[in-house]
């Protein structure tokens, strides 16, 4: 009889972990159980709980996201406030943000409210068992059994434990398997969970000044609120407060209904806006709660057929709203998992060995993200309460001063890696920030290669700055009686082949040598500006194009480039750093990018093609050209703000469309002169020339001009190789594409050779730039 039973899941815990998974096996026609101590079915415990748009996207799939929204309107608005309510920062239209970011927005509503739409879309009911306490496991011949407190044996092929922080089931695991597999678990985990904060989470009536859709996080010493309106009129509210200091295991308080009072008492004239206070909350409260926080990840959650999802194997603090979102995220991949096994057992039965690989793959899978998410929640927290002076300084002054992608960027950054169901369609969405499964694979760290791609980097730049250093000496005769003209023509040496032209005497052979900088230099400099512009890398040395420029300028290509290499290479390995929406150019100055750069270099060089005299300050300010780059691109692009009224799907397609014109534009203009560095070398007969064509006519001049030169032009080459082979194994790990690295590396190094390095880092970046605009990739 045993045999003919279905394979069957006890779910212990009619919770958002235990009934979401009760929806989703019965999605996937799995026998299931759920135990629920309680009396009823969502009893109002005074909590609410957010979704999030990884977590909405989960409940779509079930069928119950719509079913949600209309009993829930979506935040519309994030306000940051003071510890006297007034506003910080203020960032409305966050549900259209959202939905055009990652398809979903965030809801928050009473988790009653949520268990009721979970548990209505049983379709039998009898599957949810009430009034039935777990109270003991145990281990049967290929299943096990859960016994309640009135008696009941319940048989299962699995148990999940859903029940909370406060575990049953975790307890019983750790019994049975310090009996059977003694060290598996560690004996003293029991008392590993830290406890910085309490929290005191209430809903209220309607409070003035607390609309639906609002969302506000207020900002106090050691304190914190988080206050939204939700549906009804709802008002859901939590006070954290910092302990005194950091409490584990047994020693976490458990607080009465005095502390709570207490708690609110001493709290009740805290602003939560300039004309509210909490004390109006607390006279509306319908409910309120006091509980200390848990913030912890247990290393290990399984031991045989059992496993526990959700509170029960990580808890957050609240505030990053990741605790139901990560429940539903476990059990969907533990879903994924169970429906993949069943379908390779001919029996429709797993063995003890195919559970534990099953529980074992959900844990190694998850652990990474959750503990991404508990950063996250935990930064967030300290940052909030200003827990430090430069958290303070960040949240209090730094905060009113950014863009609101830059505010969101850690919030936004939990929804891509989502886990969702494998078995059941999603409704398509072009969001601007896609998720892993809508790329080509999941997107990876760069590990140890970042730090072995830096150093490479490094080691470029020191070799160029050796070569300058050494290159020149004070007896060659090209140095002006004028000291500032020695600065400016010793500098140049340094430049490469974009050398200075402050001293006549080198007129004879820098017109050619300039015009072939001039080919090769345009597309590092088209790269400093479009990456200065982006919103990704404003807070960094990147978003400082000038800076650049002028390393470019005293320091040389060779130098200033493998630099500029490195720090990339350092804040680029990040996957959000990737995300469509951040790659964005402003198209203001996107517009005028190229047209720009070739008018300063035409006012840089053209008195040097035309032999014209300069006098001498003259001469010196030409050492700032690269100024006026960045200078005329604000002016230039101060004139035209008609893409504002674009939307932003609309302007992404416009400026990926101008990006790549300029990319192709430089690369031609570097192709082009590099056919006619090659149309030089072809002229001369001189075997070694032949064999070195990037310096034949062109490079005439002083030796030691002529060794610096070449030895900054090889370096810039061989490091820009380097960062092209690197851009396209970038695009691979992020899951933007599926190239070959190796044939690639080899059709760059055969691209190089035949266009140029000019060109062919700007082909390159115009493949960069195409696949990461996209939204979405289909997977073969």
């Amino acid at each position: 009889m045993a045999d003919k039973r279905p394979f069957r899941v006890v779910i212990v815990g009619a919770s958002v972990a235990g009934l979401s998974l009760a929806n989703m096996l019965q999605a996937n026609a799995i026998d299931f159980l759920v135990l629920e101590a309680y009396p009823t079915i969502a009893p109002q415990v005074g909590a609410s709980i957010g979704l999030l748009p990884h977590g909405n996207r989960i409940l779509d799939q079930l069928g119950l996201y719509e079913k949600v929204l209309e009993i829930a309107p979506p935040i519309q608005i994030f306000n940051f406030r003071d510890s006297n309510g007034q506003i910080l920062a203020r960032h409305p239209e966050m549900d259209e943000r959202l939905v055009e970011r990652h398809g979903y927005p965030m809801v928050f509503l009473d988790r009653q409210m949520l268990l009721k739409v979970l548990y209505d879309n049983i379709k039998d009911k009898s599957k949810i068992l009430t009034n039935k306490r777990v109270v003991r496991t145990e281990l049967a011949n290929g299943g096990v059994h859960a016994v309640t407190s009135d008696r009941t044996i319940i048989a299962g092929d699995i148990l999940v434990g859903a029940d909370g922080v406060h575990s049953t089931v975790r307890s019983e695991m750790w019994r049975l398997a310090g009996r059977l597999s003694p060290g598996l678990f560690d004996p003293n985990e029991h008392e590993a969970p830290p406890c910085e904060n309490s929290c005191i989470f209430g809903i209220s009536n309607l409070c003035p000044g607390i609309n639906p859709g609002d969302l506000n996080c207020v900002f106090r010493n050691s304190s914190s609120y988080l206050v939204t309106g939700g549906p009804q009129g709802r008002v859901y509210w939590f006070r954290f407060q910092k302990l005194p200091e950091k409490v584990y295991g047994s020693a976490i308080p458990r607080y009465t209904e005095k502390d709570l009072q207490k708690s609110l008492s001493e709290a009740a004239d805290d602003n939560i806006l300039p004309n509210l206070k909490f004390a109006t909350l607390i006279e509306n409260k319908v409910s309120a709660v006091m509980t200390p926080l848990v913030e912890y990840v247990y290393k290990q959650w399984h031991f045989d057929r059992i496993i526990t999802l959700g509170d029960s194997a990580h808890k957050f603090h609240p505030v990053g709203g990741q605790g139901g979102n990560a429940a539903v995220e476990s059990v969907a991949l533990l879903t994924n998992n169970l429906v993949k096994a069943l379908k390779r057992s001919p029996s429709g039965r797993l063995t003890t060995v195919q559970v534990e690989s099953m529980f074992a793959d959900v844990q190694s899978r998850r652990k990474p993200r959750l503990e991404l998410n508990h950063r996250y929640s935990h930064n967030r927290a300290n940052t909030e309460a200003l827990d430090t002076p430069l958290k303070k300084l960040m949240a209090i002054h730094l905060l009113p001063l950014v863009d609101e992608q830059v505010v969101t960027l850690g919030y936004c950054s939990q929804h891509p890696g989502g886990e969702m169901l494998d078995m059941l369609p999603v409704e398509h969405h072009e969001n601007l920030i896609p998720y892993k499964q809508e790329l080509l694979c999941e997107p990876m760290s760069r590990g140890s290669i970042q730090w072995v791609l830096m150093m490479t980097y490094m080691i470029f730049a020191v070799v160029a700055v050796s070569a300058g250093k050494y290159g020149t000496t004070a007896t060659d005769g090209f140095a002006s009686d004028n000291s500032s003209n020695d600065i400016i023509g010793d500098r140049s040496a340094l430049y490469e082949f974009t050398l200075s032209w402050t001293a006549m005497a080198w007129m004879s052979y820098l017109k050619p040598l300039k015009l072939y900088a001039f080919g090769h230099l345009i597309q590092p400099v088209a790269i400093i500006m479009i990456e200065g512009y982006r919103g990704r890398n404003k807070l960094t040395p990147l978003g400082l194009p000038v800076l650049w420029l002028i390393l470019i300028q005293y320091a040389g290509i060779g130098v200033a480039m493998p630099l500029y290499y490195l720090i990339y290479t350092l804040i680029s390995d990040v996957e959000s750093y990737w995300w469509p929406l951040r790659r964005f150019v402003p198209l203001r100055h996107a517009r005028h990018i190229f047209t720009t750069f070739v008018i300063a270099e035409a006012i840089h060089t053209g008195p040097v093609l035309t032999d014209t005299c300069l006098p001498q300050w003259m001469e010196a300010a030409k050492s700032f050209w690269p100024l006026l780059v960045p200078v005329l691109v604000t002016i230039f692009g101060s004139f035209g703000s008609y893409q504002t009224a674009l939307g932003p799907n609309k302007a992404l397609k416009a400026e990926l469309k101008l990006l790549g014109s300029i990319y192709m534009a430089a690369g031609l203009f570097g192709a082009l002169w590099h056919f006619f560095a090659i149309t030089q070398a072809v002229r001369n007969v001189d075997p070694n020339t032949l064999l070195n064509f990037g310096r034949p006519a062109i490079f005439e001049g002083p030796p030691h001009i002529q060794a610096t030169q070449q030895t900054g032009l090889f370096v810039y080459f061989l490091a820009s190789y380097v960062w092209a082979v690197q851009a396209i194994w970038d695009l691979n790990r992020v899951g933007r594409a599926k190239i070959h690295v190796f044939a690639a590396a080899l059709w760059i190094l055969l691209a190089f050779v035949s266009f140029g390095p000019g060109a062919s880092v700007a082909g390159v970046w115009y493949i960069r730039e195409h696949a990461m605009s996209r939204t979405s990739f289909q997977r073969k």
